[in-house]
């Protein structure tokens, strides 16, 4: 960190209020209890074992407003998404169902376009098959290095039926969604890796993003995704906006993205399997590729999550306007369940209650009296050994850390000249 010269505040903070970004005029937040949280995991609190690393990411109204590595994670490292990618399959099949070059919808039945989808199979859908109520149960075939998905999904049909009919029974796996990647080709007329590019990743901005399991010919539809923190960010914050990404790109339809977040399951339902185990929900809350996890006392959606079976998972708090990325592929999701739950209490409560840390002298106007106590201690940059030493006069959003995202903060309430 460089310490910082000025004759001028205020020509100074015009020179760099460029600099602030997305962080200029937006509210402060306590992110304390974040950073103890993630603190914790690593040493293994709130959790069955250690957590050895990770990356968090915050958005506020799509705003980042916490961004922190722990542990052995680097900032944007790619990791494995397993199921998480699920979601982002579940994207890809709605985009299909928003324009397909063939007929499309939630209630196409695979038997339309892959006959050996017969019998007592030939009336599950897509949708049964992306909200784990098809039947289908698990096949060798999904994770073969030889086969192309359009040969998987001939083969899925050997596998005995997990229950019939079709919709009556929870059951969660990933045969039933590589069955409905199949379908998706046929539709759209092109590879699944091929569709994912250009209608989602493409679109949404996401570079670090792509199937790596199985193979190229055969990806696995349901668990087979490698992303990171920001890819995984602005993905989220694309369906929390209905559909238009961060870069004003729009990629699926309002009715589509209503969809997604919308129940597909019976209610109730028998639940034969679930690995989520919601404080909110009944473990079959699920829409089209997401769970479906945190309700209000009148039922209203107001929580959605993807989750990954080593850890990498990400959140929608619709009712506060945020997102949040846990990315990491070193730990089990059923170690950080609990976990990531904490972590949403305690970044909803931060962002109920924002803070005006830049009015140091506290007589609710940010003025120049303001901006040289926040030089001196920005300065200073002595945060990490003593909460109550100067330079923590400078970590304006209490994650521990005196950095540029500080700055940002004092600027956006500096040239407003008065608190958030």
């Amino acid at each position: 960190m460089h310490a910082i010269q000025t004759r001028s505040p205020r020509l100074f903070v015009g020179a760099i209020s460029l600099l602030a970004g997305a962080a200029h005029g937006a509210p402060a937040f306590d992110f304390s209890a974040v950073t103890a949280l993630a603190n914790g995991a690593i040493v293994g609190q709130n959790v069955n074992s250690p957590v050895p690393g990770f990356e968090l990411i915050l958005l506020k109204d799509g705003v980042v407003v916490y961004r922190r590595s722990f542990g052995a994670w680097s900032p944007d490292r790619v990791g494995n998404a397993d199921s998480a990618t699920k979601t982002l399959a579940g994207a890809l099949i709605m985009s299909l169902v928003d324009s397909s070059p063939l007929p499309f919808s939630l209630d196409t039945k695979l038997s339309e376009y892959i006959p050996a989808f017969g019998g007592n199979r030939a009336n599950i859908n897509i949708r049964q098959c992306f909200s784990h109520t098809s039947g289908l149960g698990d096949s060798i075939f999904v994770g073969s290095n030889t086969l192309s998905l359009q040969e998987v999904a001939q083969r899925i049909p050997l596998a005995p039926l997990e229950f019939s009919p079709p919709g009556t029974v929870f059951s969660y796996g990933g045969t039933s969604m590589q069955a409905a990647g199949a379908v998706g080709e046929i539709v759209g007329q092109k590879p699944w890796n091929t569709l994912f590019a250009e209608r989602i990743l493409q679109p949404v901005g996401m570079m670090h993003t792509s199937f790596v399991l199985t193979t190229p010919a055969n990806p696995r539809i349901a668990g087979g995704c490698e992303s990171n923190a920001s890819d995984f960010a602005i993905f989220m914050e694309m369906l929390r906006r209905g559909g238009v990404a961060m870069n004003g790109a729009r990629v699926l339809s309002q009715g589509s993205v209503r969809q997604i977040f919308t129940r597909q399951t019976a209610n109730p339902i028998t639940i034969l399997n679930t690995p989520v185990q919601s404080p909110f929900t009944d473990g079959a809350d699920y829409g089209v590729g997401v769970w479906l996890d945190e309700r209000d006392a009148s039922g209203k959606l107001i929580g959605a999550l993807a989750a990954g079976a080593r850890g990498f998972s990400s959140w929608i708090d619709f009712d506060d306007g945020m997102v949040g990325v846990f990315a990491t592929d070193l730990s089990a999701a059923g170690n950080v369940q609990g976990l990531l739950y904490l972590f949403r209490a305690v970044a909803q409560e931060a962002a109920r209650n924002p803070l005006c840390p830049p009015d140091l002298d506290h007589d609710c106007v940010v003025v120049d009296s303001d901006f040289s106590a926040f030089i001196i201690a920005y300065d200073a940059n002595d945060c990490t050994s003593d909460a109550m030493t100067p330079g923590c006069q400078a970590d304006l959003n209490h994650d521990g850390f005196v950095d540029d995202a500080d700055f940002g903060i004092f600027v956006g309430a500096y040239n407003a000249l008065l608190c958030p």
